[in-house]
């Protein structure tokens, strides 16, 4: 996932108020892995991005 749209999908979890807890139970990482993916210090997997975007999007 390119930057824009990473800092795009982390304004969108924040609007529908979705804890970043909530989402790394729901991707089974942890949560400092996906504080660290959304600051872009770190890549995450196809599968993982996927399952990000659509449980934001579905949210």
């Amino acid at each position: 996932m390119n930057i824009k749209l990473r800092d795009e999908y982390l304004l969108k979890r924040r609007k529908k108020r979705i804890s970043q807890k909530e989402l790394s139970q729901v991707l089974q990482c942890s949560q400092s892995l996906l504080s660290r993916y959304e600051r872009g210090e770190c890549g995450m997997s196809k599968e993982k991005i996927q399952k990000y975007r659509e449980y934001i999007d579905q949210k």
